[in-house]
């Protein structure tokens, strides 16, 4: 800024002059000073604003980082947990697998000689034929002693009957000992005590044919028809 100082004759006037200019002159340098804080401050809010980004930006990677590390952390855990998985539900298969191998190489066919023996006999037994029922369980134990079934099968084939078998049996040798004995009073001709022993065998054995048979008779020969 360019002044020009024109100086008139006059002690007051030249003061006046002086002052202005003095004036003028510090506004000029409070003028400069503004405009250059002005600059100063913009200059440093862009630096502080550059350094903001930066460091946002910088959090930002290191935030990204840290997400993809733990991401892959968590992928791998889930990697290793499935395997681990399964491995596991192949064990268990291979377990299972195993047990129903086993199961089926231990288990044993029945003959179909000894399987229709019992279910015979059980046909005798349920309705009242206890001396074939008693027979037949007879040789369907014959039959599983004499097979090549293990011990074990053995005696499991044998539980499905011998109580069946034990009370046929019982049944039958009463009833014919009741039988024997009327036989021998018959004979004795001791008519009334024989019927009672007929009587008692077939309250035990109503299908006890040969008991069946002599009561007929004997009822006959006492003229009780």
């Amino acid at each position: 800024m360019n002044f020009r100082v024109i100086f008139k004759p006059g002690l007051a006037s030249n003061r006046k002059l002086i002052q202005i200019l003095a004036l003028s002159l510090i506004i000029g340098l409070l003028f400069s000073t503004a405009i250059l804080s002005s600059a100063c401050k913009k200059k440093t809010d862009t630096d502080i604003t550059e350094s903001a980004g930066a460091a946002e930006a910088s959090n930002s990677d290191t935030g990204s980082s840290s997400k993809e590390t733990n991401s892959n952390t968590s992928s791998a855990d889930g990697s290793q947990s499935s395997g681990s998985t399964a491995a596991n539900s192949g064990s268990a298969g291979q377990t299972s697998s195993q047990s129903a191998s086993e199961t089926e190489t231990t288990a044993e066919a029945i003959p179909q000689e000894i399987s229709d023996l019992i279910t015979k006999a059980d046909g005798y037994y349920a309705s009242g034929e206890y001396a074939l029922a008693s027979k037949t369980y007879r040789n369907a134990e014959l039959a599983i002693k004499g097979s090549d079934l293990a011990e074990e099968t053995q005696q499991l084939q044998l539980s499905l009957f011998i109580t069946k078998y034990k009370k046929a049996k019982e049944i039958t040798d009463t009833a014919r000992m009741h039988f024997g004995n009327a036989m021998t009073l018959e004979y004795e001709q001791r008519f009334e005590e024989a019927k009672k022993e007929l009587e008692a065998a077939l309250a035990i054995y109503p299908k006890y044919k040969d008991a069946v048979d002599a009561y007929d008779t004997l009822k006959a020969m006492m003229g009780l028809e």
